[in-house]
C-alpha cells in the first residue's frame, strides 16, 4: 500500500484523522489477508487440516486411523510422484523411501514362489509400527495382478574378537 495522503475536510483533523487512518489500514489489511491468505494453503506442510482433506480427496489419499498429521501431509505432498512411480519395483522402493522408510527391497519372480508373488523386504521395526501404512501403499500403488508378502529383516549388532593365545606348560613326570 502506498502512503498517499488524502485531503480531508478542515473540521476532520488531529485525533479523528488518525483514528480513521488506523481503521482504514486495518480494514485493507484484512481484505489483503483474505485475498492472499489462500496462497499459504497450497503448501501441504503448512496447510490447515481442512485444506489437506480437500487436497487428499483430489489426490485419492485416504487418511489412516490414528495417522499423524505430518505423515498425512507427506502422503498428500508426494501423491503425484508416487502415482507416477507405481507399478514397478524401483518405483515402489522410491515410494517407501519418500514416506520415511529406511531399508526397503522389492523382489519378484523368486524361486520357489508363484510368478505373481512379490516380496517386500524391510526392517522388522518399521514393519511392525507401520502396518496400516504399508497396506495402504500396496493397495494404492502396487500392481493389481500381483500378490505381495512382507519379509522382516532384523539388524543385529555383533562384535568379534580375535587374538593369538599361546600357552606353554611343562609337565614333569
Amino acid at each position: 500500500m502506498s502512503n498517499t495522503s488524502t485531503k480531508l475536510p478542515v473540521w476532520f483533523r488531529g485525533e479523528q484523522a488518525q483514528q480513521l487512518e488506523r481503521a482504514a489500514k486495518a480494514y485493507w489489511h484484512e481484505i489483503e489477508t483474505a485475498l492472499t491468505g489462500w496462497l499459504t494453503q497450497i503448501d501441504e506442510t503448512h496447510a490447515a487440516e481442512e485444506i489437506l482433506d480437500l487436497l487428499a480427496w483430489e489426490r485419492d489419499i485416504n487418511r489412516l486411523e490414528g495417522e499423524p498429521l505430518a505423515l498425512y501431509a507427506k502422503r498428500i505432498r508426494y501423491a503425484v510422484a508416487n502415482a507416477e512411480d507405481a507399478g514397478f519395483n524401483t518405483g515402489m522402493e522410491r515410494i517407501f523411501k519418500r514416506l520415511g522408510f529406511g531399508f526397503v527391497e522389492i523382489n519378484d519372480r523368486l524361486p520357489g514362489y508363484d510368478w505373481d508373488m512379490v516380496e517386500i523386504a524391510m526392517l522388522e521395526s518399521e514393519q511392525v509400527t507401520n502396518q496400516a501404512l504399508i497396506k495402504e501403499i500396496i493397495r494404492s500403488y502396487g500392481m493389481t495382478c500381483r500378490r505381495y508378502f512382507l519379509k522382516a529383516l532384523t539388524a543385529i549388532e555383533s562384535a568379534y574378537g580375535c587374538a593369538l593365545i599361546e600357552f606353554e606348560k611343562e609337565v614333569v613326570g
